[in-house]
């Protein structure tokens, strides 16, 4: 399971860090593609694999288009020995990543979030409205 929160930010190259504890479990060779919420999202070669699986089994009609979105805004990275890799300037357009990032464990997959934006898309931190959430949600 993928765990955690780290906060950093893209070096003067414009390489984006992945978390040590992250890179060990996404693999050698990750997944990134455009997630919802702007973000971007990274799977492992097996996770990736998976999904993909679950798209290819629905109806064509169904799947196209979510097909067509999904690969072409996917690529395959490799980080380098410090955890680094380099993202296209679209991609980092598309999540509003300039300077300060946040990476997040989301369980079978990870994501990347441009600070601001992770900010801003938090549950209140208040413990009444988070243990409202998880009820509605039957946790």
């Amino acid at each position: 399971m993928l765990m955690g929160k780290y906060n950093h930010a893209i070096d003067a190259k414009g390489r984006l860090i992945i978390p040590a504890k992250l890179k060990d479990q996404l693999g050698a060779v990750i997944t990134v593609l455009k997630g919802t919420d702007n973000c971007l999202r990274l799977y492992s070669a097996e996770e990736w694999a998976t999904y993909a699986a679950k798209i290819s089994a629905m109806p064509s009609t169904k799947s196209r288009a979510i097909t067509r979105y999904l690969y072409s805004n996917a690529m395959e990275v490799i980080p380098d020995a410090q955890g680094r890799v380099i993202l296209p300037q679209e991609m980092l357009e598309f999540a509003g990543i300039t300077k300060n990032v946040v990476t997040a464990g989301c369980g079978l997959y990870a994501e990347i979030w441009a600070a601001e934006r992770w900010e801003e898309n938090q549950l209140n931190d208040e413990p009444e409205n988070f243990t409202e959430f998880m009820e509605e949600m039957g946790l």
